[in-house]
């Protein structure tokens, strides 16, 4: 509770909107609000994981509605297509200024803040990824405002076979 408070107090400041009528941390009131690219990404971990630097505090975001195949690269199980996935992320989004768009859930439950991230030329990372075939759409209700955007970008993927769709078995 004390994280979520924190996450809280640390983005709803800086949101120019009043957050929606019977919202208590502006549900659907994205962050959007603030000025194009405005959070520096610190670091890229893989394929839907980035940090990003907010009021000098280093903020872990997981990219809402994707799962991207994991890396290997901190010891875990490499998956088919994981090292080329977070070499796309990190040539995506290292070192990029980013806008955060949360959806209803704030946290996930490694308190990872959840969002979907825009680059400066208003393009959806979390949708250039699936459509790139880097990542696969996994939606966990209620975080789901952009599912079918993200499922269209899949099939395409998958009809163009896309990144790991005509290389993995399983994707």
């Amino acid at each position: 509770m004390r994280l979520l408070l924190g996450v809280i107090l640390v983005f709803t400041p800086a949101c120019r909107e009043a957050p929606p009528a019977g919202s208590v941390t502006g549900a659907g009131s994205p962050l959007r609000s603030l000025p194009r690219g405005s959070l520096p990404v610190v670091s890229v971990v893989d394929g839907d994981t980035i940090h990003v630097l907010r009021r000098g505090r280093d903020i872990t975001v997981r990219l809402i509605g994707i799962d991207a195949p994991e890396v290997g690269w901190y010891g875990g199980k490499a998956e088919c297509y994981g090292a080329q996935a977070g070499r796309f992320a990190r040539s995506l989004m290292a070192e990029a200024r980013v806008t955060l768009e949360l959806d209803e859930e704030r946290l996930d439950p490694y308190e990872r803040l959840l969002a979907y991230v825009y680059l400066d030329d208003d393009r959806m990372a979390n949708v250039v990824l699936v459509r790139r075939g880097f990542a696969t759409v996994t939606i966990y209700p209620p975080n789901d405002r952009y599912e079918e955007r993200l499922l269209a970008a899949e099939d395409a993927a998958r009809a163009d076979g896309a990144g790991l769709w005509s290389v993995c078995r399983s994707g």
